[in-house]
């Protein structure tokens, strides 16, 4: 079965999800890229970096770059336009075509492409509800969105908020299959595997002595990120006395970043900021660490998540982001706790609740490989083998 993918650019998070179906006997996989973002080391404004990534993103499985590829240099919805893909659709005549999102113009051309030639087109996204939206963005998507998403044949979602984003705009629950968001699972296990080694050794690097529960945000330091909040938090951690030796750790850099390493020095708070960290060291952090600290006021379903889960730690995020759920990544009360976002108070709360509860952590770092377990790699192929098996048996539209 040939299957094609039109995603914006390569993306590390989703090169080993590629690699893992390009092994799949019953799929012929080619991967069609966007654009060459990534590849070569480029200046990313958020996170005020220039940015090389340290791992191999084209090796394992077959793809192609379109002919736009080298003059589109952002991902913005407009920019992302390959009027090219048609063609090379056309070139590979698949059976079934998987599209990232709808919102680029390639996008749509790839959709538009699917119907004209009866093939089917499926979706994946991580959109959800919990973001803030103007009415009348609400009002613009409750009209044009049901139009779109009909020309769909099935939908590979990424975990609850994503299910029930779909099912407001009309998407009929036989038509989603279960496909969580990917991460370097190999590399992730083997960190988890090596933990206590990493974790001494990333330590020492951090001067963390070995009783301080470290508490680690990872991400861009933008204001939607909310890092601020961490260091609120942190504030008040040591103005409680932090008898319970707290230590804040954001890994990530962008437009907070000098302000906020200012607050840090000028009054001593137990705040580390250490960076860009690259994908090569990250694992090293989510060892060292002891929980992750996600306060985010807009993030659909952020990998931290899964990398975090995946090395055995307590998640504690904002109600905003859309990786909680009964059956997601960050599940309340068995391996994440929820705060408002925004509300330092409560945040500074569940943190040093934890802090002063080895065993509750124990317990949620427990459960956290247990969870991920679920929904690793195998959920991720498997959800996708069952919406090609719907699409091209007939059943879908």
């Amino acid at each position: 079965m040939k299957l094609s993918i039109v995603v914006s650019h390569p993306i590390q998070h989703f090169v080993p999800f590629y690699r893992a179906l390009a092994q799949e006997e019953a799929i012929d996989l080619t991967v069609i890229f966007c654009s060459r973002i990534g590849v070569k080391p480029y200046f990313d404004k958020g996170m005020n970096t220039t940015i090389a990534w340290q791992m191999d993103l084209l090796g394992g499985y077959d793809h192609v770059f379109l002919p736009e590829a080298d003059s589109i240099t952002s991902t913005s919805p407009l920019n992302v336009n390959n009027p090219w893909v048609g063609a090379e659709l056309a070139r590979q005549a698949p059976d079934a075509v998987l599209i990232y999102g709808y919102n680029f113009l390639t996008s749509l051309r790839a959709l538009v492409w699917c119907r004209r030639n009866r093939v089917p087109g499926m979706m994946i996204s991580d959109s959800e509800l919990k973001t803030v939206r103007s009415s009348r963005t609400k009002w613009i998507k409750k009209l044009v969105l049901p139009h779109i998403l009909r020309r769909f044949d099935a939908f590979l979602t990424v975990g609850d908020c994503n299910e029930a984003y779909y099912t407001l705009y009309g998407v009929p629950r036989e038509n989603m299959f279960r496909s969580p968001f990917t991460i370097d699972e190999d590399t992730y296990q083997a960190a988890y595997r090596d933990r206590v080694a990493l974790r001494a050794a990333r330590r020492a690097e951090l001067s963390i002595a070995e009783d301080e529960v470290m508490l680690l945000t990872v991400g861009k330091l933008l204001c939607r990120k909310r890092p601020a909040d961490v260091v609120e938090a942190a504030r008040a951690v040591k103005a409680a006395g932090n008898p319970a030796k707290l230590r804040f750790v954001l890994a990530g850099n962008g437009e907070e970043m000098d302000r906020l390493q200012r607050i840090v020095e000028d009054e001593d708070l137990p705040v580390l900021l250490a960076g860009f960290v690259n994908v090569d060291l990250l694992p090293e952090y989510y060892a060292a660490a002891d929980m992750i600290l996600h306060p985010s006021s807009r993030d659909p379903h952020p990998l931290v998540m899964s990398e975090g889960a995946c090395i055995g730690l307590p998640l504690v995020i904002s109600d905003r982001v859309g990786a909680a759920g009964p059956t997601d990544i960050a599940r309340p009360g068995e391996n994440a706790e929820v705060f408002p976002v925004g509300d330092v108070a409560a945040l500074e709360c569940v943190v040093s609740a934890l802090t002063a509860d080895p065993e509750r952590r124990a317990a949620m770092s427990a459960r956290s490989r247990e969870i991920f377990d679920e929904l690793d790699m195998r959920r991720s192929v498997g959800g996708m083998r069952d919406a090609v098996a719907f699409v091209t048996t007939g059943k879908g539209n």
